[in-house]
Formats: C-alpha cells, sequence, structure tokens
C-alpha cells in the first residue's frame, strides 16, 4: 500500500495533486496570517487612538504594509510551489527590463501615494483623529484613516471622502488640531438701531460666558490688566442692523460648534426676554388713495 502511495505521488497526477494540496494549504494559512495580523494591528490602532497618539497614524500605515508583506511571501511560495508559474516568473526577471519600464509607468501614481503616505508619516502635517480641511475642494472633516494609497476623512456627515496620499501630501490642508486643538469661532448677530447697544454686547458677553463649554483663554497679566474673557465689538453698521461679533474659545472643533449652536439659542431668548430687538429684513406695503 506505501509502495503504491509511493509510486503515485511521484507519477505526473500525484504530483499535481500534491502541488495543488501544497498551494491550497499555503494560501489558506496565508488568509489566516493575513487577518491575524490585520486583527492584531487594529486593536494597536485603536487603542493608541483613544489616547490620541501620533503612534495610532504609524501603526495605521504599517498594520497594511505588514498585510501586504504577509499576501507577498505567500505569493511567493505559491509560485515556488508550482513549476509552470515558478518557470513563468523566471522567465519575466530574464526580460525585466521592458517589463520593469512599463510597469513602473503603470504603477508610478500608486508608488507616489505610497511615498506620498511615508512623507505624511515622517513630517505630520495631519494624523488620525485630526479635524482637517481640504482647501483646494473645501472638504472638511476628521482623519479617519491612513493607508499605503489614500487618506479616508470622514465629513460631519458622516460620509467617507477618499482621498489619494499624492494628493493630500501636496495640497493645502487647514489642520485644526495641528499643535494646539484650541478653536475660536466668531459669532455675529444684528440688532435693530433702537436697540440699547451697551446692554446687547453685555448680555451677549453673558450668555457665552454662561455656557460650560466656554473657554477662558486669557493669561493672568491679561486678566490684571481687565482685557475681557468675552470680546463682543461692533463689526458693521449695516443697512437695518447693528451687527455685533462675539468671539467664542472651545477647547476643539466639535466643541466650538455646540457652544456656538447653544449661544444662538440662548441669545434669542435673552433678547427676547430683555426687549433687545434681533434685526431682520422688513417690506413695508403702503396702499395708494386713488
Amino acid at each position: 500500500m506505501f509502495e503504491w502511495f509511493t509510486e503515485f505521488m511521484e507519477s505526473p497526477m500525484g504530483k499535481l495533486i500534491s502541488t495543488g494540496i501544497l498551494a491550497v494549504a499555503v494560501l489558506l494559512l496565508t488568509l489566516a496570517a493575513a487577518g491575524l495580523v490585520n486583527r492584531l494591528m487594529k486593536k494597536l490602532v485603536d487603542r493608541h487612538r483613544k489616547t490620541n497618539s501620533s503612534i495610532a497614524t504609524v501603526l495605521g500605515f504599517v498594520r497594511y504594509i505588514a498585510v501586504a508583506a504577509v499576501y507577498f511571501a505567500g505569493g511567493m511560495v505559491i509560485v515556488g510551489a508550482i513549476p509552470v508559474l515558478s518557470s513563468a516568473v523566471r522567465t519575466l526577471l530574464a526580460t525585466g527590463g521592458v517589463i520593469a519600464v512599463v510597469a513602473g509607468l503603470a504603477a508610478q501614481e500608486a508608488l507616489g501615494s505610497v511615498v506620498s503616505g511615508m512623507m505624511i508619516l515622517a513630517f505630520k502635517p495631519f494624523k488620525m483623529g485630526d479635524v482637517v480641511r481640504y482647501v483646494d475642494n473645501d472638504i472638511t472633516g476628521c482623519v479617519e484613516e491612513i493607508t499605503l494609497h489614500h487618506t479616508a476623512v470622514r465629513t460631519f456627515e458622516n460620509k467617507r471622502v477618499i482621498i489619494p496620499n499624492s494628493k493630500m501630501n501636496s495640497a493645502i490642508i487647514e489642520n485644526a488640531d495641528y499643535a494646539d486643538s484650541k478653536v475660536c469661532v466668531f459669532l455675529t448677530v444684528g440688532i435693530t438701531y433702537e436697540s440699547d447697544l451697551k446692554k446687547a454686547k453685555d448680555l451677549l458677553a453673558r450668555e457665552v460666558r454662561k455656557q460650560p463649554a466656554f473657554l477662558d483663554i486669557r493669561t493672568e497679566q491679561q486678566k490684571k490688566d481687565g482685557v475681557p474673557d468675552v470680546p463682543v465689538v461692533v463689526l458693521e453698521l449695516a443697512d437695518s442692523a447693528v451687527v455685533l461679533r462675539a468671539s467664542l474659545w472651545a477647547k476643539d472643533n466639535a466643541t466650538a460648534f455646540a457652544l456656538k449652536c447653544a449661544v444662538l439659542e440662548g441669545i434669542k431668548l435673552t433678547y427676547d426676554a430683555e426687549g433687545i430687538d434681533i434685526a431682520y429684513p422688513h417690506m413695508q406695503v403702503v396702499k395708494s388713495k386713488e
């Protein structure tokens, strides 16, 4: 029985079957190893991302390199195990000059994105979790992922914008979290010319000040010098309104947006209660007497 099995395995059909079994086994092991590496790296990325560490960005990029390396190693083992594929690869390598040029031209954009991704990791203009604005196309969102080929930006509408790394590396990027995550947003409100200007300014500053999310950024010296914590200025004397502008500081972009919404709602209620009229366009129709 054993001799028959040995003779069968040495026959062309036996060699074909054994090669097929080996290729399938290597393929399954490669898929399992790639999945394991992917899951382990993803857990590491998520762990460092919770602490807002820049290491998460590097690990996120390395994750794809590691998975690609596993697939490449498995593919090479399969090619080496199959004589036909191995011979074909040797032939391609022997005549690799022209093929390398053609492949290089075809993969130029992809390789450029990989190199650009490495440049992003090296110089850190942004990292995973940063709120950025792609100025050229006015795309704003949170950097969710940096892969070998592209950067994924999650917009505030929870949509994903996929931008090649080569574009992100050369574009003008506005980063709300670069070096300092504090954000200042301007809130403008127009009051009528008949309203009490000083009272309106004081009420607006008070409304901002009482919000828990408001951030007082004054230094101790500025506090001693009497610099206001909420600057409110007359921005414009418009046709039908006196436009006031308040500066709202918050710890980050998301908090600043919520702060602005809360102040807008609060100041509407406060102005109504205090007799301050918010200006809006009026149209007066006069009926002529005939």
